[in-house]
């Protein structure tokens, strides 16, 4: 089980010098990815979010990828003097056609039109295997460290399930006294409405027992025990279990009410209550699991 939150850095050596990957992953219902890239690789955007989705589930994750480029490569950043010395020749000709003074054309406006005609020279494609595998590291990095949170997500979740599990086994002990209880008040409230000498009717207390019976909660222990069974069989898995995790939650938050509401208990009630706190303490951490 890993957690959502995390972060993973890699560095790797290329030809064209070297890059660095920042991978920084928060808490998020769905999957989004937010990349960062420098100019020479941002065509590879779409590869880099595809790479992130293969291993990563949900969360919202940035993204930072740096190039420190070496000796060769910064040469080949610089502008070629050739090209700068043509474009100013052809705009202080065209600034002076239109009236313009001639100090108008200076390095900075010279830079920044060359920068559509000097292009760097092109990284080749192959040298991205590196770039690809920079990535691979970072990843690397930031699953080792959402699976430890996750480990000791997976313990506190586990420790709060056996608590919860133990309240519902009180509950269910409790319960059939509770009814037996209930089925006993309600004979002795009917005795006290009817006038002296009068018997219950064989309808009415068979009323009095369906009535009884629709409180019976064996159904809600049994399903409430199997999602118990089934999210401890959950946190031992290393895949992608928050969605199924959230579900689980719901419905045992249903199956405890129906529990509460089925009882007139003082104790259950209690209990119930206790399980209901406790439940929303696990709901909270899962929001945190990929």
């Amino acid at each position: 089980m890993k957690s959502m939150t995390g972060f993973g850095r890699a560095e790797v050596e290329a030809p064209f010098g070297k890059i660095v990957t920042e991978i920084q992953s928060v808490n998020r219902k769905y999957f989004e990815v937010n990349v960062h890239l420098p100019r020479d690789f941002s065509r590879f955007e779409n590869s880099v979010r595809k790479q992130i989705g293969e291993v990563v589930a949900r969360g919202s994750l940035t993204v930072r990828i740096h190039l420190l480029p070496n000796t060769s490569t910064i040469e080949n950043l610089l502008p070629d003097v050739e090209i700068l010395q043509s474009l100013k020749k052809g705009w202080e000709a065209l600034a002076l056609s239109l009236g313009y003074e001639k100090g108008v054309v200076n390095l900075p406006f010279l830079l920044e039109r060359s920068a559509a005609i000097a292009q760097t020279k092109e990284i080749k494609e192959g040298d991205f295997d590196s770039f690809g595998q920079c990535i691979k590291q970072a990843l690397l990095a930031l699953q080792s460290m959402k699976e430890l949170e996750g480990a000791s997500l997976a313990k506190d979740i586990s420790t709060r399930l056996k608590e919860i599990a133990q309240k519902v086994d009180a509950i269910e002990k409790g319960a059939p006294d509770a009814v037996h209880k209930l089925r006993q008040k309600l004979k002795e409230r009917m005795d006290e409405i009817l006038a002296p000498g009068v018997e219950l009717d064989d309808r009415l207390l068979r009323e009095i027992a369906l009535y009884a019976e629709r409180l019976d909660i064996s159904e809600e222990v049994t399903r409430f025990r199997s999602h118990i069974s089934q999210y401890l069989d959950l946190l031992k898995s290393k895949d992608s279990n928050g969605r199924k995790m959230d579900f689980l939650i719901q419905e045992m938050g249903r199956e405890i009410n129906t529990m509460g509401s089925k009882s007139m208990d003082a104790n259950i009630s209690h209990l119930v209550v206790e399980v209901k706190s406790e439940l929303e303490k696990v709901r909270e951490q899962i929001q945190n699991i990929e």
